[in-house]
């Protein structure tokens, strides 16, 4: 297939980066114990605690008010909410970096763009962490605490397109979250979900194999 795509744009967690699948995983990682019989959340305790992510996402709220906020509904203290948060993140993907020292050897610009908080975000940065993955090795790095909005709101979309300068079906992204996906697609972006149960990379490498991207 030939292509027009200048831009390859990749969300972190559970595509080039393995994070926890949800909380609960978390605490089981950082020896929080929760109640045996803790029932999954209803509609409205679900929402509440989606608007904490997006306020600690966004940079609107720090950790401590967001473990305060999400503790009592999630039947542990403020203190092992942030412990559960601090082992959240887990370790590149294997082949992660290498495709994209490729696919800026080709000549493609890269990005990444994902909904994170400033505290996963600087443990990613950190040569340190488990979870570190040189960011800066992509043309340009959007976060959603950064530009002040989540995925799949309009906005961080359109804010990727002004500053890169690309939009359309100049832009290939790889996100694990179909309502992002679907985000992308009206915009005009090329689009394509991350499966979890498997490989994310290969996934990955297939799909730019379709749109001649790639031809390993």
């Amino acid at each position: 297939m030939a292509s027009d795509v200048q831009l390859v744009i990749f969300d972190l967690g559970r595509v080039l980066i393995r994070i926890c699948n949800n909380y609960r995983e978390a605490c089981k990682l950082a020896g929080v114990c929760l109640p045996d019989d803790l029932a999954p959340f209803d509609a409205e305790t679900a929402a509440r605690d989606h608007q904490a992510i997006v306020l600690l996402d966004t940079g609107q709220i720090d950790l401590d008010e967001f473990a305060h906020r999400v503790a009592p509904h999630r039947h542990i203290t403020p203190r092992e909410v942030i412990r559960a948060y601090d082992v959240f993140l887990l370790e590149p993907y294997a082949g992660a970096l290498e495709l994209i020292d490729q696919l800026n050897r080709d000549g493609l610009k890269t990005a990444c763009l994902s909904n994170t908080s400033g505290g996963h975000w600087r443990q990613m940065c950190d040569p340190s962490h488990r979870s570190f993955f040189p960011i800066d090795r992509m043309t340009w790095q959007f976060a959603s605490h950064l530009v002040g909005a989540c995925k799949p709101s309009d906005a961080i979309y359109q804010h990727v397109e002004r500053a890169s300068g690309f939009s359309g079906q100049q832009i290939l992204f790889f996100d694990d979250l179909e309502e992002n996906v679907n985000a992308a697609t009206r915009r005009g972006w090329r689009a394509h979900q991350i499966r979890l149960d498997s490989d994310p990379i290969a996934q990955a490498r297939a799909h730019l194999r379709e749109y001649g991207i790639l031809h390993d």
